[in-house]
């Protein structure tokens, strides 16, 4: 076998792989958190003030997660009839699988949520506004 053709072999060789990688990198899924994720960095100040309302309580927001539900607890110096806000579950590994839940909490600040969740790690957002004040609490779950 010449020089040429072993070059020649290997160029293309080093071609194939390449093109390979290129096909793999236009065809692999590349999501955003959210749609309005650029958006949401414009506010994220009032996001950290409402984190930081949340860290002031007296007693922390709380939740509890049995088999595959979720159960999110108020402290009671924010309960007030006038509660409005919403829990977002994330799935960082597919944006299919998000839900979003309006905050609807019983006279004990108690909500249950149980939207079917499959088997995985998923973010949870909690936000709502209460007593003219915005709280904001995060934190990573995994259903197993």
């Amino acid at each position: 076998m010449s020089w040429g053709i072993k070059i020649t072999a290997l160029y293309l060789g080093f071609v194939a792989i390449i093109l390979t990688l290129v096909f793999t990198c236009f065809r692999h899924k590349t999501e955003l958190e959210s749609k309005d994720y650029y958006a949401k960095e414009l506010k994220f100040q009032d996001q950290i003030d409402a984190r930081s309302n949340a860290d002031r309580l007296a007693v922390p927001i709380e939740y509890i997660i049995r088999d595959r539900s979720v159960e999110i607890i108020l402290p009671k110096e924010v309960l007030s009839p006038d509660v409005k806000g919403n829990i977002e579950f994330i799935r960082p590994s597919d944006a299919t699988k998000d839900k979003r839940i309006p905050l609807l909490t019983d006279e004990g600040g108690i909500q249950m949520i149980n939207p079917g969740f499959i088997k995985g790690v998923y973010k949870m957002q909690i936000s709502f506004r209460s007593k003219g004040k915005n709280y904001f609490k995060e934190a990573i779950i995994n259903f197993n």
